[in-house]
């Protein structure tokens, strides 16, 4: 079985035009791949330039291969990412991803799950002691990512933004 293949982004500020449309190249120039995974700044900043995106959200537009999101979410994220979490199909617990779109899906907060084989552990947003949703993670979802630290195996890629750093500080 050949070793998976998978692309890696930064900030996409809602460009999925211009993102797509290079990955759609890449992948048929050196391809194929397996997944995209993007960390950083998925959504556009203002809600004026959310036409674009939703092309992509409501079917109008196609998401050339699985792509896996994890960030800083943008000011237009709400819209969108309310609605994934209200889909009856991403109720309960998911650490495999929100699924927003046909091959879109959001890794919130925190979790650890099996891509093509890889062993993927992530936290996604900025720390936040408020309910807040999006953009965000909380102390449970650090307490989960000790735990999963704890399983055996290994984790082939571990996902952050902004970047994460965990202490350990002796007792």
């Amino acid at each position: 079985m050949a070793p998976p293949r998978l692309l890696l982004c930064g900030d996409v500020l809602g460009h999925l035009n211009q993102l797509f449309k290079r990955v759609s190249s890449v992948n048929k120039s050196t391809g194929p791949f397996d997944a995209l995974l993007c960390v950083g700044q998925f959504f556009p900043d203002s809600s004026d330039h959310l036409g674009e995106f939703m092309d992509y959200i409501e079917g109008r537009s196609e998401i050339p291969l699985p792509t896996y999101f994890i960030g800083d979410y943008g000011a237009s994220a709400m819209k969108v990412l309310s609605a994934a979490t209200k889909d009856p199909a991403n109720l309960g617990f998911k650490m495999d991803g929100l699924r927003v779109c046909e091959n879109l899906y959001w890794l919130k907060g925190s979790g650890k799950f099996t891509l093509h084989g890889l062993s993927v552990s992530y936290l996604s947003g900025r720390h936040s002691t408020s309910s807040q949703q999006f953009g965000t993670y909380s102390q449970d979802d650090i307490d989960a990512l000790r735990a999963f630290a704890e399983e055996p195996g290994i984790v082939d890629l571990f996902l952050t933004y902004p970047c994460f750093v965990i202490y350990d500080i002796p007792h």
